[in-house]
Protein backbone atom coordinates (compact mmCIF):
# COMPACT_ATOMS: atom_id res chain seq x y z
CA UNK A 1 0.00 0.00 0.00
CA UNK A 2 1.28 3.53 -0.72
CA UNK A 3 2.59 5.48 2.24
CA UNK A 4 0.15 8.13 3.52
CA UNK A 5 2.04 11.32 4.28
CA UNK A 6 0.92 14.48 6.03
CA UNK A 7 -2.07 16.25 4.48
CA UNK A 8 0.24 18.78 2.80
CA UNK A 9 2.46 16.12 1.23
CA UNK A 10 1.84 13.78 -1.73
CA UNK A 11 1.46 10.03 -1.51
CA UNK A 12 4.79 8.40 -2.32
CA UNK A 13 5.07 5.28 -4.45
CA UNK A 14 8.70 4.63 -3.56
CA UNK A 15 9.12 3.60 0.05
CA UNK A 16 11.95 2.59 2.36
CA UNK A 17 11.75 -0.44 4.63
CA UNK A 18 13.80 0.74 7.58
CA UNK A 19 14.18 -2.79 8.95
CA UNK A 20 16.26 -3.65 5.87
CA UNK A 21 18.11 -0.34 5.56
CA UNK A 22 21.65 -0.02 6.95
CA UNK A 23 22.16 3.63 5.94
CA UNK A 24 24.74 2.92 3.23
CA UNK A 25 24.03 6.26 1.38
CA UNK A 26 23.90 4.65 -2.10
CA UNK A 27 20.25 5.64 -2.59
CA UNK A 28 20.95 9.15 -1.33
CA UNK A 29 23.75 9.60 -3.84
CA UNK A 30 21.66 8.22 -6.72
CA UNK A 31 18.63 10.46 -6.20
CA UNK A 32 18.46 13.13 -8.98
CA UNK A 33 16.29 15.48 -6.91
CA UNK A 34 18.34 15.11 -3.69
CA UNK A 35 15.21 13.96 -1.87
CA UNK A 36 16.86 11.33 0.37
CA UNK A 37 18.63 11.87 3.68
CA UNK A 38 20.24 9.48 6.16
CA UNK A 39 18.80 10.18 9.59
CA UNK A 40 19.78 8.11 12.63
CA UNK A 41 21.37 5.52 10.35
CA UNK A 42 18.31 5.06 8.11
CA UNK A 43 17.37 6.46 4.70
CA UNK A 44 14.41 8.85 4.64
CA UNK A 45 12.61 10.54 1.74
CA UNK A 46 12.31 14.19 2.74
CA UNK A 47 12.27 16.07 -0.55
CA UNK A 48 10.54 15.90 -3.93
CA UNK A 49 10.36 12.30 -5.18
CA UNK A 50 9.71 11.84 -8.91
CA UNK A 51 9.38 8.02 -8.75
CA UNK A 52 12.41 7.46 -10.98
CA UNK A 53 13.39 4.34 -8.96
CA UNK A 54 17.12 5.04 -9.15
CA UNK A 55 17.19 4.37 -5.41
CA UNK A 56 15.43 1.02 -5.96
CA UNK A 57 18.05 0.00 -8.53
CA UNK A 58 21.11 0.81 -6.41
CA UNK A 59 19.94 -0.51 -3.02
CA UNK A 60 21.92 -3.72 -2.33
CA UNK A 61 19.59 -4.84 0.47
CA UNK A 62 16.20 -4.42 -1.21
CA UNK A 63 15.23 -1.83 1.39
CA UNK A 64 13.87 0.63 -1.18
CA UNK A 65 10.69 -0.65 -2.77
CA UNK A 66 8.37 0.58 -5.53
CA UNK A 67 4.62 0.07 -5.29
CA UNK A 68 1.58 0.90 -7.39
CA UNK A 69 -2.11 1.41 -6.62
CA UNK A 70 -4.06 0.67 -3.53
CA UNK A 71 -5.77 -2.72 -3.71
CA UNK A 72 -8.07 -2.82 -6.71
CA UNK A 73 -11.52 -4.36 -6.46
CA UNK A 74 -11.53 -7.00 -9.20
CA UNK A 75 -14.92 -8.49 -8.33
CA UNK A 76 -16.62 -6.55 -11.15
CA UNK A 77 -14.17 -7.17 -13.99
CA UNK A 78 -16.84 -6.44 -16.62
CA UNK A 79 -16.46 -2.76 -15.72
CA UNK A 80 -12.66 -2.76 -15.89
CA UNK A 81 -10.80 -1.53 -18.98
CA UNK A 82 -7.22 -2.78 -19.32
CA UNK A 83 -4.54 -0.81 -21.15
CA UNK A 84 -1.26 -2.74 -21.11
CA UNK A 85 2.11 -1.14 -21.77
CA UNK A 86 3.76 -2.44 -24.95
CA UNK A 87 6.54 -3.77 -22.70
CA UNK A 88 4.15 -6.53 -21.60
CA UNK A 89 4.45 -8.15 -25.05
CA UNK A 90 8.18 -8.68 -24.52
CA UNK A 91 7.97 -10.55 -21.21
CA UNK A 92 6.91 -14.08 -22.27
CA UNK A 93 9.51 -15.19 -24.81
CA UNK A 94 9.60 -15.73 -28.55
CA UNK A 95 6.62 -18.07 -28.87
CA UNK A 96 4.07 -15.66 -27.36
CA UNK A 97 2.63 -13.06 -29.73
CA UNK A 98 0.98 -9.75 -28.70
CA UNK A 99 -2.48 -11.11 -29.53
CA UNK A 100 -1.85 -14.08 -27.21
CA UNK A 101 -1.08 -11.66 -24.37
CA UNK A 102 -4.24 -9.62 -25.00
CA UNK A 103 -6.35 -12.78 -25.20
CA UNK A 104 -4.79 -13.93 -21.94
CA UNK A 105 -6.00 -10.71 -20.31
CA UNK A 106 -9.44 -11.27 -21.84
CA UNK A 107 -9.49 -14.79 -20.45
CA UNK A 108 -8.86 -13.30 -17.01
CA UNK A 109 -12.32 -11.75 -17.29
CA UNK A 110 -11.65 -8.05 -17.89
CA UNK A 111 -14.44 -6.26 -19.74
CA UNK A 112 -12.44 -4.40 -22.36
CA UNK A 113 -8.85 -4.95 -23.51
CA UNK A 114 -7.19 -2.27 -25.64
CA UNK A 115 -4.01 -2.63 -27.69
CA UNK A 116 -2.19 0.50 -26.52
CA UNK A 117 0.56 -0.01 -29.12
CA UNK A 118 -1.95 0.81 -31.88
CA UNK A 119 -2.82 4.09 -30.14
CA UNK A 120 0.92 4.77 -29.94
CA UNK A 121 1.12 4.61 -33.74
CA UNK A 122 -1.72 7.13 -33.96
CA UNK A 123 0.11 9.35 -31.45
CA UNK A 124 3.27 9.23 -33.59
CA UNK A 125 1.42 10.82 -36.48
CA UNK A 126 -0.19 13.42 -34.21
CA UNK A 127 3.27 14.45 -32.94
CA UNK A 128 4.49 14.80 -36.51
CA UNK A 129 1.49 16.99 -37.40
CA UNK A 130 2.03 19.14 -34.31
CA UNK A 131 5.73 19.70 -34.98
CA UNK A 132 5.22 20.56 -38.65
CA UNK A 133 2.46 22.99 -37.67
CA UNK A 134 4.43 24.72 -34.90
CA UNK A 135 8.16 24.60 -35.61
CA UNK A 136 8.09 27.58 -37.99
CA UNK A 137 6.40 29.88 -35.48
CA UNK A 138 8.49 32.82 -34.31
CA UNK A 139 8.00 31.71 -30.69
CA UNK A 140 8.67 28.01 -31.37
CA UNK A 141 10.81 26.38 -28.70
CA UNK A 142 12.86 23.62 -30.33
CA UNK A 143 13.42 20.86 -29.72
CA UNK A 144 10.00 19.66 -28.64
CA UNK A 145 10.19 17.12 -25.80
CA UNK A 146 8.16 13.93 -25.56
CA UNK A 147 5.39 14.07 -22.91
CA UNK A 148 5.32 10.27 -22.54
CA UNK A 149 7.70 9.47 -19.63
CA UNK A 150 6.22 10.75 -16.33
CA UNK A 151 9.63 10.77 -14.64
CA UNK A 152 11.03 13.09 -17.29
CA UNK A 153 8.01 15.40 -17.08
CA UNK A 154 8.32 15.54 -13.28
CA UNK A 155 12.06 16.14 -13.56
CA UNK A 156 11.47 19.05 -15.95
CA UNK A 157 8.80 20.52 -13.65
CA UNK A 158 11.20 20.28 -10.69
CA UNK A 159 14.61 21.13 -12.15
CA UNK A 160 14.11 22.54 -15.67
CA UNK A 161 10.96 24.62 -15.52
CA UNK A 162 12.06 26.81 -18.43
CA UNK A 163 11.69 23.70 -20.62
CA UNK A 164 8.01 23.09 -19.84
CA UNK A 165 7.06 25.06 -22.94
CA UNK A 166 8.98 22.50 -25.03
CA UNK A 167 6.45 19.76 -24.17
CA UNK A 168 3.62 19.52 -26.74
CA UNK A 169 0.14 19.75 -25.15
CA UNK A 170 -0.77 16.28 -26.41
CA UNK A 171 -2.41 13.53 -24.38
CA UNK A 172 -0.22 10.43 -24.06
CA UNK A 173 -1.36 7.11 -25.59
CA UNK A 174 -2.21 5.66 -22.17
CA UNK A 175 -4.46 8.64 -21.41
CA UNK A 176 -6.12 8.50 -24.84
CA UNK A 177 -6.86 4.79 -24.32
CA UNK A 178 -8.36 5.51 -20.90
CA UNK A 179 -10.49 8.40 -22.14
CA UNK A 180 -11.80 6.64 -25.24
CA UNK A 181 -12.24 3.32 -23.45
CA UNK A 182 -14.58 4.88 -20.92
CA UNK A 183 -16.57 6.55 -23.68
CA UNK A 184 -16.91 3.32 -25.66
CA UNK A 185 -17.97 1.27 -22.66
CA UNK A 186 -20.44 3.96 -21.59
CA UNK A 187 -22.01 3.92 -25.06
CA UNK A 188 -22.11 0.12 -25.12
CA UNK A 189 -23.83 -0.27 -21.76
CA UNK A 190 -25.74 3.03 -21.60
CA UNK A 191 -23.96 4.12 -18.43
CA UNK A 192 -21.86 7.05 -17.29
CA UNK A 193 -18.20 6.68 -18.26
CA UNK A 194 -17.12 7.00 -14.65
CA UNK A 195 -18.86 3.68 -13.91
CA UNK A 196 -15.87 2.04 -15.60
CA UNK A 197 -12.33 1.88 -14.25
CA UNK A 198 -9.19 1.91 -16.39
CA UNK A 199 -6.21 -0.13 -15.25
CA UNK A 200 -2.79 0.44 -16.80
CA UNK A 201 -0.40 -2.51 -16.68
CA UNK A 202 2.89 -0.72 -16.17
CA UNK A 203 6.62 -1.47 -16.16
CA UNK A 204 7.29 1.22 -13.51
CA UNK A 205 5.62 3.09 -10.62
CA UNK A 206 5.97 6.52 -12.25
CA UNK A 207 2.52 6.13 -13.84
CA UNK A 208 1.08 6.58 -10.37
CA UNK A 209 2.45 10.08 -9.90
CA UNK A 210 1.06 11.22 -13.26
CA UNK A 211 -2.31 9.78 -12.23
CA UNK A 212 -2.40 11.38 -8.79
CA UNK A 213 -0.57 14.65 -9.53
CA UNK A 214 -0.96 15.21 -13.25
CA UNK A 215 1.24 17.96 -14.65
CA UNK A 216 0.14 17.77 -18.29
CA UNK A 217 -3.64 17.75 -17.82
CA UNK A 218 -6.28 18.72 -15.28
CA UNK A 219 -6.88 15.11 -14.26
CA UNK A 220 -5.90 11.63 -15.38
CA UNK A 221 -8.43 9.26 -16.97
CA UNK A 222 -6.54 6.31 -15.51
CA UNK A 223 -7.86 4.89 -12.25
CA UNK A 224 -5.17 2.42 -11.25
CA UNK A 225 -1.85 0.90 -12.23
CA UNK A 226 -0.70 -2.69 -11.77
CA UNK A 227 2.95 -3.67 -12.10
CA UNK A 228 3.80 -6.24 -14.77
CA UNK A 229 5.43 -8.35 -12.05
CA UNK A 230 2.19 -8.35 -9.99
CA UNK A 231 0.05 -9.79 -12.78
CA UNK A 232 2.67 -11.86 -14.58
CA UNK A 233 2.14 -15.37 -13.18
CA UNK A 234 -1.65 -15.32 -13.47
CA UNK A 235 -1.47 -13.89 -16.98
CA UNK A 236 1.12 -16.49 -18.00
CA UNK A 237 -1.23 -19.30 -16.93
CA UNK A 238 -4.06 -17.79 -18.95
CA UNK A 239 -1.88 -17.32 -22.03
CA UNK A 240 -1.08 -21.04 -22.01
CA UNK A 241 -4.79 -21.85 -22.26
CA UNK A 242 -5.56 -19.42 -25.11
CA UNK A 243 -7.16 -21.05 -28.13
CA UNK A 244 -9.35 -18.15 -29.31
CA UNK A 245 -9.08 -16.70 -32.82
CA UNK A 246 -10.33 -13.23 -31.87
CA UNK A 247 -7.95 -10.49 -33.04
CA UNK A 248 -7.23 -7.83 -30.38
CA UNK A 249 -3.77 -6.73 -31.52
CA UNK A 250 -3.78 -4.24 -34.40
CA UNK A 251 -0.47 -2.37 -34.38
CA UNK A 252 2.52 -2.84 -36.63
CA UNK A 253 6.17 -2.76 -35.69
CA UNK A 254 6.16 0.99 -35.01
CA UNK A 255 3.69 0.64 -32.17
CA UNK A 256 5.51 -2.40 -30.81
CA UNK A 257 8.83 -0.56 -30.81
CA UNK A 258 7.55 1.84 -28.14
CA UNK A 259 8.66 -0.59 -25.45
CA UNK A 260 12.33 0.27 -26.00
CA UNK A 261 14.43 3.38 -26.36
CA UNK A 262 14.11 4.90 -29.82
CA UNK A 263 10.74 3.26 -30.44
CA UNK A 264 8.68 6.42 -30.18
CA UNK A 265 10.73 8.39 -32.69
CA UNK A 266 10.85 5.45 -35.12
CA UNK A 267 7.38 6.53 -36.21
CA UNK A 268 8.18 10.24 -36.57
CA UNK A 269 9.59 11.30 -39.94
CA UNK A 270 11.56 14.30 -38.63
CA UNK A 271 14.96 15.16 -37.13
CA UNK A 272 14.73 13.38 -33.76
CA UNK A 273 16.87 12.01 -30.93
CA UNK A 274 16.24 9.22 -28.41
CA UNK A 275 17.91 9.47 -25.00
CA UNK A 276 17.55 6.86 -22.24
CA UNK A 277 18.85 6.60 -18.69
CA UNK A 278 18.34 9.21 -16.00
CA UNK A 279 21.81 10.74 -15.97
CA UNK A 280 21.89 10.96 -19.76
CA UNK A 281 18.44 12.55 -19.68
CA UNK A 282 19.63 15.20 -17.21
CA UNK A 283 22.72 15.83 -19.33
CA UNK A 284 20.67 16.39 -22.49
CA UNK A 285 18.07 18.53 -20.70
CA UNK A 286 20.96 20.75 -19.63
CA UNK A 287 22.04 20.94 -23.28
CA UNK A 288 18.54 21.96 -24.35
CA UNK A 289 18.44 24.56 -21.58
CA UNK A 290 21.66 26.04 -23.01
CA UNK A 291 20.14 26.12 -26.52
CA UNK A 292 22.56 23.53 -27.91
CA UNK A 293 19.96 21.28 -29.60
CA UNK A 294 17.82 23.86 -31.39
CA UNK A 295 18.47 22.06 -34.69
CA UNK A 296 16.55 19.00 -33.44
CA UNK A 297 12.78 18.77 -33.88
CA UNK A 298 11.87 16.26 -31.16
CA UNK A 299 13.59 14.37 -28.34
CA UNK A 300 12.27 11.11 -26.93
CA UNK A 301 13.44 10.90 -23.31
CA UNK A 302 13.11 7.76 -21.18
CA UNK A 303 14.36 7.76 -17.60
CA UNK A 304 15.07 4.01 -17.62
CA UNK A 305 18.07 2.56 -19.42
CA UNK A 306 16.96 0.92 -22.70
CA UNK A 307 13.60 2.65 -22.31
CA UNK A 308 10.56 1.15 -20.60
CA UNK A 309 12.08 -2.33 -20.91
CA UNK A 310 14.28 -1.25 -17.99
CA UNK A 311 11.37 -0.46 -15.68
CA UNK A 312 11.52 -1.77 -12.12
CA UNK A 313 8.29 -3.80 -12.49
CA UNK A 314 9.45 -5.84 -15.48
CA UNK A 315 10.14 -9.58 -15.16
CA UNK A 316 12.30 -10.39 -18.18
CA UNK A 317 15.94 -9.26 -18.39
CA UNK A 318 15.80 -6.01 -20.36
CA UNK A 319 18.32 -7.12 -22.99
CA UNK A 320 16.50 -10.39 -23.62
CA UNK A 321 13.21 -8.51 -23.74
CA UNK A 322 14.73 -6.11 -26.27
CA UNK A 323 15.70 -9.02 -28.51
CA UNK A 324 12.16 -10.44 -28.35
CA UNK A 325 10.69 -7.05 -29.14
CA UNK A 326 13.03 -6.56 -32.09
CA UNK A 327 11.89 -9.93 -33.46
CA UNK A 328 8.23 -8.85 -33.12
CA UNK A 329 9.00 -5.58 -34.93
CA UNK A 330 10.50 -7.47 -37.86
CA UNK A 331 7.55 -9.84 -37.89
CA UNK A 332 4.88 -7.11 -37.93
CA UNK A 333 6.76 -4.68 -40.20
CA UNK A 334 7.94 -1.10 -39.87
CA UNK A 335 5.20 0.68 -41.79
CA UNK A 336 2.36 2.59 -40.15
CA UNK A 337 -0.95 0.80 -39.91
CA UNK A 338 -2.94 3.99 -39.36
CA UNK A 339 -4.50 6.16 -42.05
CA UNK A 340 -3.04 9.64 -42.40
CA UNK A 341 -6.35 11.28 -43.34
CA UNK A 342 -8.15 9.71 -40.38
CA UNK A 343 -5.54 10.90 -37.86
CA UNK A 344 -5.37 14.36 -39.45
CA UNK A 345 -9.14 14.80 -39.03
CA UNK A 346 -8.89 13.75 -35.38
CA UNK A 347 -5.99 16.17 -34.91
CA UNK A 348 -7.90 19.08 -36.42
CA UNK A 349 -10.85 18.34 -34.11
CA UNK A 350 -8.52 18.65 -31.08
CA UNK A 351 -8.84 14.95 -30.22
CA UNK A 352 -5.19 14.68 -29.13
CA UNK A 353 -4.88 17.84 -27.08
CA UNK A 354 -4.89 18.08 -23.30
CA UNK A 355 -7.02 20.45 -21.28
CA UNK A 356 -4.09 22.14 -19.54
CA UNK A 357 -1.32 24.42 -20.76
CA UNK A 358 2.02 22.71 -20.15
CA UNK A 359 3.80 26.01 -20.68
CA UNK A 360 2.70 27.13 -17.24
CA UNK A 361 4.93 26.35 -14.28
CA UNK A 362 3.20 23.98 -11.83
CA UNK A 363 3.63 23.95 -8.09
CA UNK A 364 4.75 27.57 -7.96
CA UNK A 365 3.00 30.14 -5.78
CA UNK A 366 2.80 33.91 -6.07
CA UNK A 367 5.35 35.31 -3.65
CA UNK A 368 4.96 38.48 -1.62
CA UNK A 369 7.86 40.90 -1.15
CA UNK A 370 8.27 39.53 2.38
CA UNK A 371 8.62 35.99 1.00
CA UNK A 372 11.19 37.20 -1.53
CA UNK A 373 13.16 38.99 1.20
CA UNK A 374 13.17 35.80 3.31
CA UNK A 375 14.32 33.83 0.28
CA UNK A 376 17.23 36.21 -0.30
CA UNK A 377 18.26 35.95 3.35
CA UNK A 378 18.06 32.15 3.13
CA UNK A 379 20.34 32.09 0.07
CA UNK A 380 22.86 34.33 1.82
CA UNK A 381 22.80 32.09 4.89
CA UNK A 382 23.34 28.97 2.75
CA UNK A 383 26.31 30.61 1.02
CA UNK A 384 27.84 31.54 4.38
CA UNK A 385 27.47 27.98 5.70
CA UNK A 386 28.82 26.49 2.48
CA UNK A 387 32.05 28.49 2.86
CA UNK A 388 32.63 26.74 6.20
CA UNK A 389 32.27 23.24 4.72
CA UNK A 390 35.06 21.09 3.21
CA UNK A 391 33.35 20.49 -0.20
CA UNK A 392 34.28 16.80 0.02
CA UNK A 393 30.72 15.61 -0.88
CA UNK A 394 31.27 12.55 1.34
CA UNK A 395 27.68 12.06 2.53
CA UNK A 396 28.76 11.24 6.08
CA UNK A 397 26.47 14.00 7.38
CA UNK A 398 23.42 12.22 5.94
CA UNK A 399 23.03 14.62 2.99
CA UNK A 400 24.01 13.93 -0.63
CA UNK A 401 26.47 16.86 -0.86
CA UNK A 402 27.75 19.89 1.00
CA UNK A 403 25.35 22.30 -0.69
CA UNK A 404 22.31 20.25 0.36
CA UNK A 405 23.74 19.99 3.88
CA UNK A 406 24.09 23.78 3.99
CA UNK A 407 20.45 24.12 2.90
CA UNK A 408 19.32 21.73 5.64
CA UNK A 409 21.32 23.64 8.25
CA UNK A 410 19.84 26.94 7.07
CA UNK A 411 16.32 25.44 7.22
CA UNK A 412 16.86 23.99 10.69
CA UNK A 413 16.62 20.33 9.62
CA UNK A 414 20.12 19.51 10.87
CA UNK A 415 23.02 21.17 12.67
CA UNK A 416 26.51 22.11 11.59
CA UNK A 417 28.13 19.67 14.00
CA UNK A 418 26.79 16.75 11.90
CA UNK A 419 29.66 17.43 9.49
CA UNK A 420 32.52 15.15 10.59
CA UNK A 421 35.11 17.50 9.09
CA UNK A 422 33.59 20.45 10.93
CA UNK A 423 34.09 18.50 14.17
CA UNK A 424 37.74 17.86 13.27
CA UNK A 425 38.11 21.54 12.53
CA UNK A 426 36.69 22.44 15.94
CA UNK A 427 39.11 20.04 17.65
CA UNK A 428 42.03 21.67 15.86
CA UNK A 429 40.82 25.08 17.01
CA UNK A 430 40.62 23.81 20.60
CA UNK A 431 44.26 22.67 20.67
CA UNK A 432 45.69 25.85 19.18
CA UNK A 433 47.99 27.67 21.61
Amino acid sequence: MPEKMKDTEPVRYVQINESLCNGCVLCMKACPTKAIRIREGKARIEGVCIDCCECVRVCPRGAVQAITSERLDLTDKDHIIVSPSTVLYSQFGEDVLPNDVLLGLKRMGFGYIHDQSYTSEIFNLAVELYIKENRERSDATLPFISPVCPVVVSLIAYRFQSLLSHIPPLATPREIVAREGKQRMAARYGKNGEAFKVVHITPCPSKMICMKESILQEHSYLDAAIGINAIYEELKRNIQDVEDDIVLHHSGGIGLSWGMSGGEISGVDLNCLAVSGLQETIHYLEKIELGLLSNIDYVEFRACSEGCLGGSFTVMDKYQAKRYLQKLIRMFGVERRVKYGYVKRLYEKGWFFTNKSVGSTPRLMDLSSADIAKGIERVKRIEEILKLLPQKECGACGCPDCETFAEDVADGRTTLDQCVFWKDRERKWHIRP
